[in-house]
């Protein structure tokens, strides 16, 4: 029986969503704090390779949905973050003066065992000109449109998702500054090989059974992408998590743009590793901000999965150095798609 015991929690530290079916969410206090957690490692903060700690703060609150927490993006307010269970959490920014603001809500306001809809919400990004919040799901081969009240809704059925385990899907999705679309599976692209993850290029926000292009990531190996983002200087970030008998680590890494196109096989540089122990969890959201001093800010959320006994809901503020400026030899070859010397 104590061997049996151990295995049920292994399985249950595992990030799969499948042991997380949708449920409704109980009648709880909405109530959302967001605590400091700063204060106990300024005299000695946690080594992270070109990146520094400029902030970490644990989510409190009584709801369920505030421990699934899964993709996260910026707003004009501040940010928004969706969860396995079809929950939203909207706050500003805790590292300003007067923050702290912070209320949940719901992508889907009917009871989900008599409608059908997609609720494990995995990866999100907000359009610029309509405010609309595109979400990406592991539970269904779609993406989904929201009006920024979530009052109006659309699917967008995209068939080359299927090709993915349901499990493995659209767990990291952004919207480039240049319109395109990048969607990264979770699944890997061969057998046997836990370093190739397969990606799709859409020339715009995608449209209903739209066929994308490929590529192909190379992540550190066991790192499966878990969230995509792109910074102000153009470089885009994969979030990476792999999950062993030590617990959660986590990886980012970085690469260019102009990498991204059709049949390509992109090998990014990593850029940090998060496994100190007093911060280490199952980071899966990921936005990046400019700052007003010029740097940037890598913005993670981390994923519960509802075990507030064993994980804990955080959000890191990770500051790089000031934006790296593309001269115009290299914004030229980057529109046309080639790389910079």
């Amino acid at each position: 029986m104590r061997a049996f015991k151990l295995a049920l929690l292994i399985l249950a530290l595992v990030p799969a969503t499948w042991l997380r079916a949708p449920k409704p969410e109980p009648s709880s206090d909405p109530a959302v704090h967001l605590a400091d957690l700063m204060p106990t490692l300024r005299s000695d903060l946690p080594q992270m390779g070109a990146l520094q700690l400029a902030g970490v703060w644990q989510i409190k609150g009584r709801a369920r949905s505030l421990g699934t927490l899964s993709g996260l993006a910026g707003t004009d307010d501040g940010f928004v973050a969706v969860g396995d269970r079809g929950g939203v959490l909207w706050f500003t920014r805790p590292d300003r003066a007067g923050a702290g603001h912070a209320h949940l809500d719901r992508l889907i306001h009917l009871e989900w065992r008599k409608h059908r809809y997609a609720t494990d919400a995995e990866s999100v990004f907000v359009e610029p000109a309509s405010g609309d919040l595109v979400v990406g799901y592991e539970d269904k081969p779609m993406l989904q449109r929201f009006s920024p009240d979530l009052a109006r809704h659309e699917a967008i059925p995209l068939p080359a998702l299927a090709e993915w385990p349901e499990n493995q899907g659209a767990e990291a999705m952004t919207r480039l500054a240049d319109g395109r679309t990048l969607i990264i599976g979770e699944t890997y692209s061969r057998w046997l090989d836990r370093t190739r993850h397969p990606a799709l290029i859409f020339p715009g926000t995608p449209r209903p059974s739209e066929d994308p292009a490929r590529f192909v990531l190379i992540m550190p190996d066991g790192y499966r992408p878990s969230e995509l983002a792109q910074m102000p200087d153009g470089r885009l970030l994969v979030l990476g998590r792999h999950f062993g008998l030590l617990g959660f680590r986590s990886v980012i890494v970085v690469f260019a743009p102009q990498d991204v196109r059709p049949g390509a096989v992109v090998t990014p540089q990593v850029l940090a590793r998060i496994d100190d122990p007093r911060i280490r969890d199952n980071y899966e959201g990921m936005t990046v901000t400019r700052e007003a001093d010029g740097s940037q800010a890598i913005w993670l959320i981390s994923d519960s999965n509802e075990m507030v006994w064993a994980q804990r809901t955080l959000l890191l503020k990770l500051r790089i150095g000031p934006e790296v400026r593309q001269t115009p030899a290299r914004s030229a070859r980057a529109a046309a798609g080639r790389p910079a010397d």
